[in-house]
């Protein structure tokens, strides 16, 4: 599972987003440089918290 779909994963089950806002919000992000690092620890955290799910 890619850092992008753990991430994507975990926010449809918190908040029912649809994939599409996900990836628009995603790319978003991923133009501002100045996010990059707080992304990369978001994606860290939700894939911790999605292997304690499982």
């Amino acid at each position: 599972m890619t850092i992008e779909n753990a991430c994507a994963s975990l926010s449809s089950q918190k908040t029912g987003w649809h994939d599409k806002k996900w990836t628009k919000w995603s790319n978003f992000t991923l133009k501002q440089q100045k996010t990059t690092i707080k992304t990369h620890l978001i994606a860290t955290n939700a894939i911790k918290c999605i292997k304690i799910q499982n």
